[in-house]
């Protein structure tokens, strides 16, 4: 294969010549008198603007014969290299047609085979699954283990050490789960919220001191709800199923009768809030 592709060395007979400006002294010589000459402050008045405008038509024409003669050589010494350039750019374009579709037909192959170990790769984790406790959907494939040199066992491995590590989350978060629920109830606060606080991260230590507070402030909020009632209490009469403000005449609570349903943890959360609230009530049943 190496020999059939051997290319047929382009023999290019390259001969750069030097570029001499025969008369380059006499040229400088008279660059060097312009300068000298017209190189000075000139005074440009309304009187000899005219002269100074001629002058300078004829600096501009010396400079633009300069440039022009500099154009004309390089053109010269270009075109040659500008064929050159078009002929090897079109042998390259060739082979490039032909490279083309072997680039788009093994990548074709290359995906097939990555889509075939990632199939693979998927049949391990699920064999592996059950073994760490742990759900295949929740296993995110590494990208380095669909790599062609990527071994079995190398797989494998690593595999097991994201499952290891997952493990060991899951188990952390339940136990920190379970810590803060113990807690909650401990302290007579619903778990659900800050239970769910800990699935999102939180730091159980600050959790604890969290429910530290909020039992605190509900204490003093209690405390301060049964010292207002009494207060009230000294200028209220039970009439019935109502209680009325002697002071005022007004009409400040009376008893009803809901049936109420709803989940256990919308019960739950209702509970808390007429305890929070100082609402009484009356558990039938």
């Amino acid at each position: 294969m190496a020999n059939e592709l051997a290319i047929v060395e382009p023999v290019i007979d390259v001969k750069p010549m030097p570029i001499t400006i025969n008369n380059l002294d006499q040229v400088q010589q008279a660059v060097t008198e312009i300068v000298s000459k017209y190189n000075q402050d000139f005074v440009v008045t309304v009187d000899n603007i005219k002269d100074v405008k001629n002058m300078r038509a004829g600096l501009n024409k010396v400079s633009k014969a300069i440039d022009e003669k500099r154009l004309t050589i390089k053109r010269q010494y270009a075109e040659p290299v500008k064929t050159f350039d078009s002929q090897m750019n079109l042998f390259k374009e060739q082979i490039d047609s032909v490279i083309s579709p072997l680039d788009t037909k093994i990548r074709e192959v290359t995906a097939q085979e990555r889509a075939a170990k990632q199939e693979r790769v998927e049949g391990l984790i699920a064999e592996m699954a059950p073994n760490y406790g742990v759900e295949v959907s929740e296993v995110d494939i590494e990208p380095s283990w669909l790599n062609k040199s990527a071994t079995k066992k190398q797989i494998v491995e690593g595999i097991a050490g994201v499952m290891t590590q997952m493990k060991k989350e899951a188990d952390q978060l339940a136990t920190n789960c379970e810590t803060i629920t113990k807690y909650a109830e401990i302290q007579k606060v619903d778990p659900a919220g800050w239970v769910d606080q800990v699935k999102q991260g939180q730091d159980v230590d600050y959790l604890m001191k969290a429910i530290d507070n909020q039992v605190e402030r509900q204490a003093e909020k209690q405390h301060k709800l049964e010292a207002k009632a009494a207060e009230e209490r000294t200028h209220q009469q039970t009439k019935g199923d109502t209680v009325v403000d002697t002071n005022t005449g007004e009409v400040v609570s009376r008893a009803v009768v809901l049936k109420i349903t709803a989940t256990l943890p919308q019960m739950k959360l209702l509970k808390s809030y007429m305890d929070s609230e100082g609402i009484k009530y009356e558990r039938e049943g």
